[in-house]
């Protein structure tokens, strides 16, 4: 066969791909992507170690060209289907067709890019100044590997840039379902309902074989919203390779590696690990997204070693919800239901002197995006920023190609369980996770005793050190309690304030000092007849206790303790108001107990002592004493 150039200029290649197709330009220009991504980038190939060999046998054993040698072929089948992982698909991520809900499947990504969508980009003035259509299928062998070719090229013309991807039907999730619908019930329907994994095995450096199942869905219904969606697991194998050593679970730029302390990988029929599809995100705006803009929200399709809430695993640090199959075989993908495909390295495929492979690893080799490069979405109105609403390229782009966990682009997830009780209570001390509220199994990234103090501190898991800590506390999501004594008890009432009513304070922490300032409200115990305010504004030193979950405090300062005394006056509607400022001090003892990496349940209790009103206030005592109960939040920045 003849042998293809290894350069050749990208215009002559796209013209020869024009006319051996008779793709004329079509007259769809959404361009609405130039101004979200930066058009010419595209991560690099990931090359294999070198080590390949003694896994695939010799490059040139192989008859298909795909850099696999016949003698290898038929035990390395073997090999990835008894490791096969078993998957839990995510509940709602179905589309209902004539009353069945077809579950959305990782498939062949072969009938998702069959047809090569090609957006000329002029640099400037910046805009698409061509578009046009590449059908795989009907280009030749040759053409094929001169379209690799010119693709595996890095680097652009200064004049023009060229976005290259799959498209599927549709431009949002509303309008993916129903093609998805579509599609199940087509002419194509048996292929598309046949569950797929690509696996790919290769060798450490330390010479352990590892074995990636890659997994392609049509799209992403998340918070973020793409078409096209890869995802995989690792599987590492023991020395012998007849048993699982280690599983690696990725999700959203993060990993967990289990066996991890006293967390194991769940393992279904000895050899094959289960693993839960991701997920559902629930915010404010789940109910409103699904009435009005057809969304799920369910299907983000990260793999995860078990169900539950997984917080801070999705983008921006979103909480995300996995579930169980609770009886729903549709969503339960046995292993032995999968077409597992062996899947070669990249770089041994010879499509140089074979280009026949290409039918077959062609998309494996294109550095394209497998969707429209980026869609609309929650967070998609971003310029330059990827907030998970952008296609991804494909497995053999992947920084997790080739590679254990953790890894680059997949940071540790440090897994802790947080037992029932404990979920609870916390539930209910935090407002704003309400929508959260009661569900368990709870699991967080705890990395206390992994990372430098230095790097603790950046991410808000330890006090920044001597007095570099900075934040802010307040009761206004909880209570302050002020509470007299004294004959200033025997005038006024105990005074319970929740959020703005009654009371408002305001604490910013420097290091060790720390400023306080704000209002309580003390209503007389006769009818009503008059009202005191006090808001005191001191200074305090801070005495903390050792970092932990919990962590005690004590303070002592002073400041001016401003009053305000209201007293309605008989027989009218005025009132009597006189108001004042003296000094004063405080006492307090606190508990900050650490619900996230910067947010603590605040618990304190403070004796306040000042100058009192006096007579004008209908207290006689000299001095004014008083205790608050503070039940709030503090948040260190």
């Amino acid at each position: 066969m003849a042998h293809v150039p290894r350069t050749r200029p990208l215009a002559i290649v796209l013209a020869t791909l024009l006319l051996a197709t008779g793709c004329a330009a079509t007259r769809d220009r959404r361009a609405a992507y130039l101004q979200l991504i930066h058009p010419e980038q595209r991560p690099p190939i990931v090359a294999g170690y070198a080590a390949a060999d003694s896994l695939f046998g010799a490059p040139e054993a192989s008859e298909r060209g795909d850099g696999i040698a016949e003698s290898h072929r038929p035990a390395l089948e073997a090999l990835i289907r008894r490791f096969a992982p078993t998957l839990v698909l995510p509940s709602g991520d179905a589309a209902p067709e004539h009353g069945r809900a077809n579950q959305l499947l990782p498939t062949d990504p072969r009938l998702f890019g069959a047809v090569l969508r090609v957006d000329r980009i002029a640099a400037a003035p910046y805009g698409i100044s061509d578009t046009f259509s590449v059908a795989l299928d009907g280009l030749s062998p040759d053409s094929l590997a001169t379209l690799v070719e010119s693709s595996l090229e890095y680097r652009t013309r200064p004049d023009e840039i060229d976005v290259r991807y799959f498209d599927f039907p549709g431009e949002s999730p509303a309008a993916w379902w129903k093609s998805y619908a579509r599609l199940r019930a087509g002419a194509d329907s048996a292929a598309w309902s046949k569950p797929t994994v690509w696996a790919h095995p290769f060798v450490e450096a330390d010479g352990r074989v590892v074995v990636q199942y890659w997994y392609f869905y049509a799209f992403n219904d998340y918070l973020g919203n793409h078409e096209g969606d890869w995802e995989h697991v690792n599987v590492a194998l023991s020395a012998g390779q007849d048993s699982v050593a280690e599983v690696h679970y990725f999700f959203h730029g993060r990993s967990v590696r289990l066996p991890q302390g006293r967390y194991a990988p769940s393992i279904h029929d000895g050899t094959h690990p289960i693993v839960f599809v991701g997920g559902r995100a629930n915010t404010v705006m789940n109910i409103p997204m699904k009435i009005f803009a057809g969304e799920r929200n369910s299907g983000s399709h990260g793999n995860y070693p078990y169900a539950g809430e997984w917080e801070a695993a999705a983008g921006l640090g979103h909480t995300e919800s996995v579930y169980r199959a609770d009886g729903d075989s549709q969503r339960v993908v046995l292993h032995d239901r999968f077409r597992v495909v062996l899947t070669p390295e990249p770089s041994r495929i010879d499509y140089r002197r074979n280009p026949e492979v290409l039918r077959d690893w062609v998309w494996l080799l294109l550095p394209v995006r497998w969707g429209y490069p980026s869609a609309p979405s929650l967070g998609g109105s971003l310029r330059m920023t990827d907030v998970g609403n952008r296609a991804p390229f494909g497995p053999a782009f992947n920084s997790g190609w080739d590679r254990t966990a953790p890894g680059l682009g997949y940071s540790s997830f440090n897994l802790r369980r947080v037992p029932r009780v404990q979920s609870y209570l916390e539930d209910l001390v935090q407002p704003w996770y309400y929508l959260f509220a009661f569900r368990h199994p709870r699991f967080v990234h705890d990395p206390r005793g992994l990372l430098e103090r230095r790097e603790l501190e950046r991410l808000g898991l330890a006090p920044r050190s001597g007095g570099a800590e900075r934040g802010l506390g307040s009761p206004l999501l909880g209570m302050h309690v002020g509470l007299p004594r004294g004959t200033f008890a025997d005038r006024y009432h105990i005074s319970p304030g929740f959020s703005l009513w009654r009371n408002f304070w305001l604490k910013a922490r420097f290091g060790s000092v720390e400023f306080m300032g704000g209002y309580q409200r003390f209503r007389q115990e006769q009818g009503g007849a008059g009202t005191l305010f006090l808001y005191p504004f001191t200074a305090s030193a801070v005495f903390r206790g050792p970092e932990g979950r919990v962590r005690p405090y004590a303070s002592l300062g002073a400041g001016a303790y401003g009053w305000e005394s209201r007293r309605h006056l008989p027989g009218s509607d005025s009132q009597l108001v006189t108001s004042n400022w003296s000094l004063g001090g405080n006492v307090g003892l606190g508990l900050e107990y650490y619900l996230r990496p910067k947010m603590a349940l605040d618990v304190s209790m403070r004796v306040h002592e000042a100058v009192s009103p006096g007579a004008v206030a209908g207290i006689p005592e000299r001095r004014l004493r008083f205790f608050t109960l503070w039940v709030g939040h503090y948040v260190r920045f």
